[in-house]
């Protein structure tokens, strides 16, 4: 039995107990308080549950700073992305080493789950397992890019079915985008996931240009698409959903979780999301990282409570938050994302120097937080800024 106390123990970002520990195996246990000054004395420990990114590109951290080039989407895509994927095709193992040294960097923001989607998936399990985090994997599904044919990605996101064993592992399908599969391949993939009880990661409305390129090449609004792919029918993570307001009120079925990535949709000039519009309607709304300067999803947090702000009142500094564990727990099936008895025991716990008075959510969000140890399933992870379980394999990264 394992024992972690704080100043804080965070239930929810709208509960939390001073003075409190969490007693736990692979679940936890009991949570209970203790009297004043039994918490070690210095900076003061807060002790959360794990945060999750729903949207991810473990593959792309080496290139992670070429978003600030100042290019859109389609440009930075074709002067790094497409070339980098080739050379990830070409020598697979970089996907495994790129893998482990983006989810120390998640780990250092506190984050416990994860949805990626990119090529050579085998190796980035070989580096979920390794690492300890949860992870929900999928391949991008298309007709173009580092696939000779949308058939070849399909076979290797099936094959990750043959080889992932462990609990804290799901996979999905991965049609890619409307761009880069027509809507018959799109709706045979998803069609194949709703036969195989899985999910579906896809990427919908990303850019304007989407929509432009489903009215031109197949005379379809963005409606007529989802219908038509039967996408409504299963459990899909949709990233981005910037243009896709037009919708809203079907991407509000319990069936849809949206990823939202601030800084990725502001830095390659996405546009701004409707996520009012969204959370209006009490939809699955979760935070993602997609590509970003860094993979600390603190940033991100950040940014998104900028980028919504109405300019009424003041912000909601635990909103964020709160999307990035109850929500994306919940969203990605690994739990309710809370710090209550009989829930996996993913923990997080946080030193901070100088503290938000009062509120620990935003002590972690916006203070001086430092991750001092991470729990997922009851075993410990990450510790001192290093994996526990992976150190060698970081060092040789």
């Amino acid at each position: 039995m394992n024992e972690v106390c704080g100043d804080y123990v965070v239930i929810n970002p709208h509960v939390w107990l001073s003075q409190a520990c969490v007693r736990f195996s692979n679940r936890i246990e009991e949570i209970y308080r203790v009297s004043e000054g039994s918490v070690k004395a210095g900076k003061v420990r807060i002790v959360t549950h794990g945060l999750a990114t729903t949207h991810i590109h473990l593959g792309l951290y080496p290139i992670r700073n070429t978003v600030v080039s100042g290019l859109s989407l389609d440009d930075w895509v074709r002067r790094f992305a497409w070339g980098w994927e080739r050379f990830l095709r070409e020598h697979a193992e970089v996907s495994y080493y790129a893998s482990l040294l983006a989810i120390r960097e998640l780990l250092s923001s506190g984050v416990t789950a994860l949805a990626d989607m990119h090529l050579n998936e085998g190796m980035v399990y070989k580096a979920v397992l390794e690492s300890g985090v949860k992870a929900d994997l999928s391949i991008p599904i298309m007709n173009h890019g580092v696939f000779e044919n949308y058939e070849e990605a399909l076979e290797e996101n099936l094959g990750l079915l043959k080889i992932v064993d462990d609990p804290k592992v799901k996979v999905r399908l991965g049609p890619c985008t409307p761009r880069l599969l027509d809507p018959k391949a799109f709706k045979e993939v998803v069609e194949l996931a709703r036969e195989r009880g899985l999910g579906v990661h896809t990427h919908i409305a990303e850019v304007f240009e989407d929509l432009v390129w489903l009215k031109n090449k197949y005379s379809m609004s963005l409606r007529d698409f989802i219908k038509f792919v039967g996408l409504d029918k299963v459990n899909a993570i949709v990233a981005h959903a910037v243009w896709a307001e037009e919708i809203a009120d079907v991407l509000s079925a319990s069936n849809f979780v949206i990823s939202h990535p601030p800084r990725s949709n502001i830095l390659l000039g996405d546009g701004r999301a409707p996520i009012r519009n969204y959370l209006s309607r009490l939809s699955n709304v979760t935070i993602g990282i997609d590509v970003a300067p860094t993979y600390d999803i603190r940033e991100d947090l950040r940014a998104y409570t900028l980028l919504h702000y109405e300019g009424e009142g003041v912000p909601d500094l635990r909103e964020a938050f709160s999307l990035a564990t109850t929500t994306a727990y919940r969203g990605l099936g690994f739990g309710k994302g809370e710090l209550i008895e009989g829930e996996d025991a993913d923990l997080v716990v946080w030193s901070v120097e100088d503290p938000v008075a009062g509120d620990p959510v935003a002590s972690v969000s916006w203070g001086d937080s430092v991750v001092e140890e991470v729990y997922v399933s009851g075993s410990l992870i990450f510790k001192g800024g290093e994996l526990t379980h992976a150190r060698k394999s970081v060092e040789e990264a």
